[in-house]
């Protein structure tokens, strides 16, 4: 789910993110986060824990070894298709 919103400035810099768009983001008091930045746009982000890590849902059961290898093969197949 994606959203956005509104904030002003604060007088001091603050920035103060309205509640529903921390609560999408899962960021609460206390959380580290990452700020990137480039002109005209900051970008936060959460560092997760390594709780939170581990909680996440497994994208595939393969080993990192495993899927290195089925990219490359595609890869390969892309490739030849491509010299067709």
């Amino acid at each position: 789910m994606n959203s956005t919103g509104f904030s002003k400035m604060g007088k001091k810099g603050e920035i103060l993110p309205k509640r529903a768009l921390r609560e999408i983001a899962n960021i609460k008091p206390g959380d580290k986060i990452m700020i990137e930045a480039s002109p005209g746009e900051l970008r936060i982000r959460k560092i997760l824990t390594v709780d939170e890590i581990f909680e996440l849902e497994k994208v595939s059961k393969d080993s990192p070894e495993d899927i290195d290898k089925q990219v490359k093969e595609e890869i390969k197949l892309q490739m030849e298709k491509s010299d067709d």
